[in-house]
């Protein structure tokens, strides 16, 4: 595969690009200079480093087009922080970008898109969520990345792409954000302190990003797999046992604060995807033993 990958350095772009590199695959990536290299110093010697913004893809598209990447995939995102998520900026930093990048990889000759969207596109829901299921985002991070994927699909349909728009459910593993939950829970739970948290009722559909990576890979290889696609394990989990878990695996004595933050007023508390279109259409079930993707975690963050 001849790939170009935007998002490279971010957490689930990273681990793509590692997957693709080592299935053989010809990767370029489009990476700001000002960009955070560390996920993957390893893999620049086999990179195709591209130095640009989606922001301003005119000031890149000559080398894009030298590349001619085959397909391209779309996961670089601005405002991802919980205090970003309603900044109006959300519109003019990606909705924009992602329809000019869709136009850009047909000029190149491009046959297939995979962009990355999110569960934030539902909203709250009770049970299981389909590619049916209703979209109610309650934040404007959540809205943009709906249009973007209705729009960018609409947009890829008529220029003659192959376009999914692959609505991901919540990762976890080596190389995630720190500041996000299971990395903060282990980091302090790592120096002996408490970590605080909500009662902890949630049940959040957790997916290992190596998985993950092998989905949006597989996905994009399945030449007749199109739309929107849930990505996820299919199982919601009950926060408080999966936060019970990543202590007992550092040191079951270790105190842990539910109920000391607040649930927020826009509060999810069930994230379940149904993967039946993924694995459908492409044979992808989870590989990866839960209770070893959170070991390889817990061991990940507390060497940090």
């Amino acid at each position: 595969m001849r790939a170009l990958v935007t998002g490279a350095t971010g957490f689930l772009g990273s681990h793509l690009v590692r997957r693709l590199l080592d299935e053989g695959g010809a990767v370029a990536a489009i990476v700001r200079p000002q960009s955070r290299t560390s996920r993957i110093d390893d893999l620049l010697a086999r990179l195709t480093v591209i130095p640009g913004d989606v922001r301003a893809l005119e000031l890149c598209e000559r080398a894009v087009e030298q590349f001619a990447p085959e397909t391209v995939f779309h996961l670089a995102w601005s405002g991802v922080a919980g205090q970003d998520r309603n900044d109006p900026r959300q519109i003019d930093d990606n909705l924009l970008p992602t329809i000019e990048l869709v136009r850009l990889a047909a000029r190149c000759g491009a046959t297939t898109w995979i962009g990355l969207g999110s569960q934030a596109e539902y909203g709250p829901h009770a049970g299981p969520i389909t590619e049916d299921t209703p979209t109610r985002p309650t934040t404007l991070y959540g809205k943009v990345k709906l249009a973007a994927g209705l729009l960018s699909m609409h947009v890829a349909e008529q220029l003659g792409l192959r376009a999914a728009w692959v609505r991901v459910f919540s990762t976890f593993g080596p190389g995630d954000n720190p500041n996000w939950l299971l990395p903060y829970v282990i980091r302090t739970l790592s120096r002996r302190e408490r970590p605080a948290l909500t009662a902890g009722e949630q049940r959040w559909d957790f997916l290992y990003v190596e998985d993950a990576a092998d989905a949006v890979v597989r996905l994009a290889a399945a030449t007749d797999a199109a739309g929107v696609v849930n990505l996820g394990s299919g199982v919601a989990r009950p926060l408080r046992t999966v936060v019970e878990q990543i202590r007992d695996m550092i040191d079951p004595s270790l105190p842990l604060g539910f109920g000391e933050v607040p649930y927020r007023p826009d509060q999810v508390m069930h994230l379940e995807a149904d993967i039946g279109r993924l694995t459908a259409g492409t044979g992808w079930r989870p590989a990866t033993p839960w209770d070893e993707a959170l070991r390889r975690t817990v061991e990940y963050f507390r060497e940090r």
